[in-house]
């Protein structure tokens, strides 16, 4: 009969014999564990719906990953403007438009991601868009979303389904502009002001982050708290270990306008994407419903990566 103490020394050698002959688990493979495997993008009939196949098309081949799609049709919603004897017929309406953009959504799908990429895969669901979404989005490392997708009327639906789908899904979303210019992943601003959330985007963005080759860390300091150089720096160092090409420091904006400063510094400066947690208490929800001009979730030119 075994010991106590000579049979755990027997199990962890075995196990450590297992781990080491077993087929791709080599320095490789583990350096590659953290690589993006699926990516998910959401569809609409749209041109700006389009362009953003080509966008997650171009991502995948970089990063290597398969890409799936999906178009969610909604319900067909008549506004309550609508007098009740032409319900009927509004909802006809809509539900004949809802079936064209879905018809619209599967042919762009094809045409970009099935065309070039042999494991493409394409989904269909209907329901509330942000829901579905979410749900299928449990199997993806990383979701494609538009900045201009809405559903429904704004009295039911006042938020673009990016927010509801960052802040529901629990996976890194990616907010694509209906008129992205460039699939370039090159330069990137990272928003860091310690919070849970940024903490937790910056970790899910560290695949892409490798795949750029410029990475600049942005605080946002609001007088007269003082500079957290400490917090900062060590996400700078964190990030070096990560095999990051981030840049040795830290930029550190004085300003009272947390929010309206950092917007006009990604549009003035040459950022390709941007990284920032996404918020769902009510301070992210006041910066969403500031405006068009105010709020970097709906009026950034620039992909953004958020994390909640």
């Amino acid at each position: 009969m075994f010991s106590g103490l000579p049979f755990a020394m027997l199990s962890l050698t075995s196990v450590s014999s297992a781990v080491r002959l077993r087929p791709g688990f080599g320095q490789e493979a583990i350096g590659r564990l953290d690589m993006l495997r699926d990516l998910l993008v959401h569809v609409d009939g749209s041109e700006s719906g389009r362009r953003r196949v080509q966008f997650a098309v171009d991502l995948a081949i970089r990063a290597g990953a398969r890409l799936s799609g999906i178009h969610v049709t909604p319900p067909a919603e008549v506004p309550p403007l609508y007098k009740p004897t032409r319900v009927a017929e509004v909802a006809a309406h809509l539900s004949s438009r809802l079936e064209q953009d879905a018809h619209a959504a599967t042919i762009a799908f094809r045409e970009e991601a099935m065309a070039r990429l042999t494991d493409a895969c394409w989904f269909e669901a209907k329901g509330d868009v942000a829901n579905r979404v979410s749900d299928r989005a449990r199997y993806a490392d990383l979701v494609v979303i538009g900045q201009d997708e809405w559903q429904g009327s704004p009295e039911t639906h006042p938020l673009p389904i990016a927010h509801p789908v960052a802040v529901r899904c629990g996976r890194p979303v990616l907010v694509v502009p209906a008129a992205v210019q460039s699939n370039s992943l090159d330069s990137v601003a990272v928003a860091w002001d310690g919070s849970r959330e940024s903490v937790r985007a910056i970790h899910d963005a560290l695949p892409l982050l490798r795949l750029s080759r410029s990475v600049q860390i942005i605080t946002i300091i609001s007088p007269p708290a003082e500079s957290p150089e400490d917090d900062a720096e060590s996400l700078l160092e964190h990030l070096t270990r990560h095999a990051v090409a981030v840049g040795s420091n830290v930029l550190r904006i004085m300003s009272t306008r947390e929010h309206a400063s950092l917007r006009e510094h990604i549009e003035k400066a040459p950022y390709d994407w941007l990284v920032m947690g996404a918020y769902s208490h009510p301070m992210w929800m006041e910066f969403v419903f500031g405006g068009l001009t105010q709020s970097i979730l709906l009026s950034s030119k620039i992909p953004m990566l958020v994390s909640h």
